[in-house]
């Protein structure tokens, strides 16, 4: 097995983690999804700490295409915590999951043209079909409420897929270190840019926004830095083998995803779903499903 998947699976145990985190915050101590995306955009500049590891100047094209791939990223951050507010954790994350790969596949044939191998395909289809079977929604859920989510989650897909393309060029065309770290700054430039906005800046300096108490902070931390090593986990697949097949691998997520909610739906409300037995039938179905596009994908 490609020793990058295994890094994708490390990076979405971390991130299964990290988006319980996201869903308990928004609900009860930071309820601003602005707010919570300008507080991870912000911590972006956290990397510059490793700038002088491999400091090197891109030029200016190389700088452009920084800024739109951190701020990209930001803008898919927005999009996502406003569905996952919206929307149910264990089918908001699937279904962005699940339709990335799809809008990565478009982004990377036409902005990098790559193009895949035949069992590559067939492993990438699998995978979609696993991650469109776990994220569909039930008979008798609620639908209307959910439309909503869902439309707002696609448009966070579409940017996910966007920034982890243009971040694909960037690692073409400049180390791995000094590019992550230089398009991090476009992700602080994006979450200062929502300061311009008076309602969302009001929000983000009042008190009431930020987590009120040392739990919430803890958590918050500990969320962003489980988020940050498995997002910088990934980046690194990125760097390393296709774009579009490292976002086909979210179904692995899923799996990590669905534990915690089961598990920990039993002590905390925040996390508790709506687990029927057709619903658990039907993940673990999907489950398996994913477990094929991977195991067709690792030979």
């Amino acid at each position: 097995m490609p020793s990058w998947i295994f890094i994708v699976i490390a990076a979405h145990l971390l991130n299964a983690f990290a988006f319980l985190v996201d869903k308990f915050l928004l609900v009860q101590a930071m309820p601003n999804p602005a707010v919570y995306a300008f507080s991870v955009g912000m911590l972006g500049a956290v990397a510059f700490l490793a700038l002088p590891f491999q400091f090197v100047l891109p030029t200016g094209a190389q700088a452009v295409l920084d800024v739109a791939a951190g701020a990209t990223f930001v803008a898919a951050l927005l999009f996502f915590f406003t569905a996952l507010k919206r929307g149910e954790a264990s089918r908001i994350v699937p279904y962005v999951g699940g339709t990335i790969p799809v809008w990565t596949l478009i982004f990377a044939y036409l902005g990098l043209g790559e193009r895949l191998l035949p069992n590559e395909l067939l492993a990438f289809g699998i995978l979609v079909v696993g991650s469109a079977l776990i994220a569909r929604e039930p008979a008798g859920g609620t639908r209307r409420r959910a439309r909503g989510a869902y439309a707002i989650a696609s448009l966070a897909a579409i940017a996910f897929a966007l920034s982890t393309v243009l971040m694909k060029a960037v690692f073409e065309t400049q180390p791995f270190l000094a590019g992550f770290v230089w398009s991090r700054a476009g992700a602080v430039i994006a979450a200062a840019a929502l300061l311009l906005h008076p309602a969302t800046r009001r929000a983000i300096f009042r008190r009431s926004e930020r987590p009120s108490s040392r739990k919430s902070l803890g958590l918050f931390i500990g969320g962003q830095v489980a988020g940050a090593v498995g997002f910088l986990a990934l980046q690194y697949a990125v760097n390393l083998a296709s774009p579009t097949l490292v976002n086909a691998l979210q179904g692995v997520q899923y799996a990590f995803l669905f534990a915690f909610v089961f598990f920990f739906g039993r002590r905390f409300p925040q996390f508790r779903e709506r687990l029927t037995r057709p619903i658990v039938i039907q993940k673990i179905a999907a489950l398996m499903v994913i477990a094929v596009g991977l195991a067709l994908l690792a030979r």
